[in-house]
């Protein structure tokens, strides 16, 4: 155990040991004293209570600082990563546990039956869960999205919508999503979880771009080919691992046209990628005297036709 967590330990206990001793010196005084039985069962419950008390806030404390350290310490980044995300859930758990087993433990000790009082909770809680079922079906939803991480803290996604952003936060009741207009998105965890999304961020951060580039007939396929892969090759944005796929895709009515596959460095930068791209593109082919089709093209030859017939 580090000496840092050990020191934290310490100041965290200090106050509840000496407390602690204090209802211990307490009870044993009360041992000796010659009190009636209804006033010695009287003090001796409410030194349980105290002592039950002092020690659940003992536990959450040491439960808080071990769940702090694991997190600054993790043993792999994999673990870091999970804490990360699963620290603040496991915190709110673990209190929640802690004080549940000192409520039990109080209730046993001053004869109340723990059994019926669940009963008659669940029949209410039937109630209250009717009443917000919706906030219930967010709750769930967040576990699942928490056990079955279709997406992380920091990854960039994109919803069903069309909105792309940044998570930020997996609640328990919402998501919440930075667009890439510096927004803050705010997402029901249940339509997270029924609706279809786009993780770019995962299995790599180098997202897939395709511009599509049309060139006039009579230039040879061949070498329109090798100018849109050289363009792609000197973009600076774009990622130098991944080599580029330049596809004939179709013959359209103005000329000849070209999908060109290639992979941003960084899907922060595909923007940038494709706008390097184009750049790169358009000059080349301008050095080289090839001609990209506009709508105005047909409206010459036509007028040029006629002109000729006449």
């Amino acid at each position: 155990m580090e000496r840092g967590l050990r020191s934290r330990l310490l100041a965290a206990l200090r106050g509840p040991v000496t407390v602690a001793l204090f209802l211990l010196a307490a009870w044993m005084a009360g041992q000796w004293l010659p009190l009636n039985a209804r006033w010695a069962r009287a003090a001796d419950g409410v030194l349980f209570s105290l002592g039950v008390l002092v020690l659940a806030l003992s536990l959450v404390r040491v439960y808080g600082i071990l769940l702090d350290w694991y997190a600054a310490h993790p043993r792999h980044d994999a673990a870091g990563q999970s804490m990360v995300e699963y620290g603040p859930l496991l915190s709110k758990l673990g209190t929640i546990f802690i004080a549940l087993v000192a409520t039990i433990t109080l209730l046993e000790r001053f004869g109340i039956n723990v059994a019926s009082l669940v009963v008659s909770l669940g029949v209410g809680s039937l109630a209250v869960g009717l009443a917000a079922q919706d906030t219930l079906a967010n709750m769930f939803a967040g576990f699942t999205l928490m056990l079955d991480r279709p997406f992380r803290i920091g990854d960039r996604i994109q919803l069903a919508t069309g909105e792309v952003g940044d998570v930020e936060t997996i609640g328990m009741r919402a998501t919440r999503i930075r667009t890439t207009d510096d927004v803050m998105l705010v997402v029901p965890n249940s339509l997270l979880v029924k609706d279809r999304l786009l993780n770019l961020t995962h299995p790599s951060r180098r997202l897939v771009t395709k511009v599509e580039v049309g060139v006039a007939y009579g230039n040879e396929a061949g070498r329109v080919r090798r100018l849109l892969e050289e363009s792609v090759r000197a973009a600076e944005a774009v990622d130098r691992e991944s080599p580029p796929i330049v596809l004939l895709s179709r013959f359209g009515d103005l000329g000849l046209y070209f999908t060109v596959t290639f992979r941003a460095r960084d899907y922060t930068a595909q923007a940038q990628a494709r706008s390097d791209v184009l750049e790169q593109i358009h000059r080349r082919l301008a050095e080289a005297g090839i001609e990209i089709p506009t709508a105005a093209a047909p409206a010459r030859a036509e007028g040029l036709r006629v002109a000729g017939r006449g």
